[in-house]
């Protein structure tokens, strides 16, 4: 068993207030099981909803984090998510089922939940040490603000273009390319990409073996 795992908990925003509410429950069940299948031994423990409203998981592999994160934001737009993400060990042993999982991940994860949900931004972090904790809060924060702002036409572009040409999500779409990359542009994907990947960067090198979460950086 790893010395030190990513506990993600994460928390629907106002669902209550969801008009369609076992439709995004559907669509939030089905996500989550493209994840698991993909991700494949990334998740240690594989993500699951928690009373009806609620997402945790556990990651060997932190790296993992933003694409859970961002795949369920573009699956699920316009409901977002908050999350919170804790850094640490286990105090039980290693199991399928996330919900019999506890240790100082779950409880900074937890912390870091409550954290997000205060302040009211998209994910907050414990555990990482510092400066990383704040590091990852704000990438996460400044995203979550340029994103909060896509119309329902760039975030179904930005969807849409993952893993496809400009070309053929016009053709999909049955819009002109030049109407893609403009609304591409206006949502400032470009700049989204690169701080994913910024993200998925530092999530990655805080699992090096020999990384000590009290260390600073120089």
């Amino acid at each position: 068993m790893k010395e030190h795992y990513f506990a993600l908990i994460g928390d629907l925003v106002g669902s209550r207030a969801i008009e369609d509410r076992s439709g995004v429950q559907r669509a939030l069940l089905a996500t989550l099981e493209d994840l698991n299948r993909d991700l494949g031994e990334s998740v240690a423990a594989p993500l699951r909803v928690t009373a009806g409203d609620g997402v945790q998981g556990l990651l060997g592999s932190p790296g993992a984090i933003v694409d859970i994160v961002v795949g369920l934001e573009e699956a699920l737009h316009p409901v977002s998510i908050t999350w919170g993400v804790g850094r640490g060990p286990l105090a039980t042993d290693l199991h399928d089922d996330v919900a019999l999982l506890d240790g100082p991940c779950f409880h900074g994860a937890r912390q870091a939940l409550e954290a997000a949900r205060h302040d009211g931004v998209w994910l907050r972090a414990e555990g990482l040490g510092e400066p990383h904790d704040i590091v990852l809060g704000s990438m996460f924060g400044l995203m979550g603000a340029v994103r909060s702002r896509w119309t329902d036409v760039q975030a179904r572009y930005v969807r849409e273009v993952r893993g496809s040409l400009q070309r053929e999500v016009a053709e999909r779409l049955g819009v002109s390319e030049p109407a893609v990359s403009k609304g591409l542009s206006a949502a400032r994907f470009a700049a989204v990409k690169e701080a994913e990947r910024a993200a998925r960067a530092l999530l990655e090198w805080l699992d090096e073996p020999n990384h000590d979460p009290k260390e600073r950086t120089p």
